[in-house]
């Protein structure tokens, strides 16, 4: 006591400013501390630090739209065990862990390693390099737990599908039509609860199915169609993309599939003749006469390069060249064509169907062509029919051309007969002889 009134009044003379209480308190707080500080603590004095350890992975490479199974190797340098070992995923763009995001593994030896596979899901939009953080947390010396996040990086790409997809990749524009999908698993496994869902620019497309498709179980080797009802815009691009998301589940992990397929969009062409014009309107057989047409395209989708040649039968050719070029044309535009054609003299009457070729190139520069049938009356000569008749004597000729023939003939020779009669005076003096 005596001591601790000689540094109370120590304190006193050299701290005025401090209150007797308080100096009081001061000292029972020094006297008490030893034993607060060492009361609670147990095992080696001072605590070692945390062992450096490593994690490092043989995957260099991930794969898009599957679980990737990461063998991550954990080596502890230290001199006592790592317990209670958890590893997990803490942070990465479109990379998702599976579960509960973290893998328990029990101990790491002393100066030892371990390997924990750690399963992670890569999206289908993940970049082609990507760093993943992992969490590595442990008890160290049942002292203490330890939690730390390293970095490793991967290069990321598009694997090879267990799903093969295909379609037809014509599509016509201006009208609904079904847009056929083949799927063929040709992996090994099992697919299961497989759906499947696509999509196409708005402006250029819309879909009238419903989303996504239902498709089950896919053994292996198994294939299966889908149709997806879709409408092309009349004034869609010639070229577009079409996306198709395949869900599915291989036996052990989720699979997303995504594959874009280039579609190229042609339109309808529907070349018709709007009207039909023949010139003269029955030309008489060994006559030259015109057809002129009415081009005209109906359909959603414009031609280039169009010419129009007339197919003629026997005893009719063209007159002149045998192909009239029109050129472009587009949708809903009359296009007057006229063609100039000969018929021969020995052609019998009667109604002809002259077929008029159309060829045309359609925007992907295929050679396509149309038919259309122009209808032609061909009156036959007064020679012809002579001809025609003299050939088969006996043949009667009825109410045609022969007994006007035969009527003019006899007409003729009455009437030379009449003036030989008259220019040699017979029938004058046949009359005096009769007075």
């Amino acid at each position: 006591m005596k001591g601790k009134n000689n540094l109370s009044n120590y304190l006193s003379s050299h701290v005025p400013s401090v209150p007797a209480g308080a100096l009081k308190m001061l000292l029972l707080l020094m006297t008490i501390m030893p034993s607060i500080a060492f009361a609670g603590t147990s095992g080696p004095s001072p605590i070692p630090p945390a062992p450096a350890f490593q994690i490092s992975t043989a995957v260099l490479t991930l794969c898009r739209g599957i679980v990737n199974n990461i063998p991550v190797l954990v080596s502890n340098p230290g001199i006592q065990p790592m317990t209670s070992l958890q590893l997990g995923l803490v942070s990465s763009r479109n990379i998702y862990a599976i579960g509960n995001g973290t893998v328990n593994h029990a101990t790491v030896t002393a100066n030892g390693t371990t390997t924990v596979n750690l399963p992670l899901f890569v999206s289908l939009n993940t970049s082609s390099l990507v760093s993943v953080g992992i969490s590595v947390n442990y008890n160290y010396y049942s002292l203490y737990s330890d939690s730390e996040v390293r970095n490793v990086s991967f290069g990321v790409e598009t694997c090879t599908s267990p799903l093969f997809i295909q379609t037809n990749p014509v599509v016509t524009s201006g009208r609904i039509g079904n847009l056929t999908i083949n799927l063929t698993n040709v992996g090994s496994t099992t697919l299961k609860a497989v759906s499947l869902q696509i999509s196409l620019p708005s402006q250029v497309a819309a879909i009238l199915s419903s989303q996504p498709i239902q498709i089950g179980t896919m053994e292996p080797g198994a294939k299966t169609q889908v149709n997806e009802r879709v409408f092309i815009f009349r004034n869609a691009s010639q070229s577009f993309p079409l996306n198709v998301s395949v869900y599915m589940y291989n036996g052990t992990s989720p699979v997303q599939l995504l594959d874009t397929i280039p579609l190229l969009s042609t339109g309808i062409i529907n070349i018709t003749s709007s009207s039909t014009t023949i010139s003269p309107a029955s030309p008489t057989a060994g006559s030259i006469f015109s057809m002129s047409l009415i081009l005209t395209d109906i359909g959603t989708t414009g031609v280039s390069a169009v010419t129009a040649t007339p197919l003629p039968p026997i005893g009719i050719a063209p007159y002149g060249s045998n192909s009239v070029f029109v050129g472009d044309m587009s949708v809903d535009t009359q296009v007057p064509v006229t063609m100039t054609l000969r018929s021969n003299s020995s052609l019998k009457g009667g109604s002809y169907a002259i077929p008029v070729r159309i060829n045309y190139l359609n925007n992907f520069r295929e050679n396509l062509n149309t038919t259309i049938m122009v209808p032609v009356t061909i009156v036959a000569s007064i020679a012809s029919n002579s001809t025609r008749l003299g050939t088969y004597p006996g043949r009667s000729a009825g109410a045609g051309g022969f007994p006007v023939l035969l009527a003019a003939v006899i007409a003729v020779v009455m009437a030379v007969a009449l003036w030989y009669v008259l220019k040699k005076g017979i029938l004058k003096r046949l009359m005096h002889r009769f007075k």
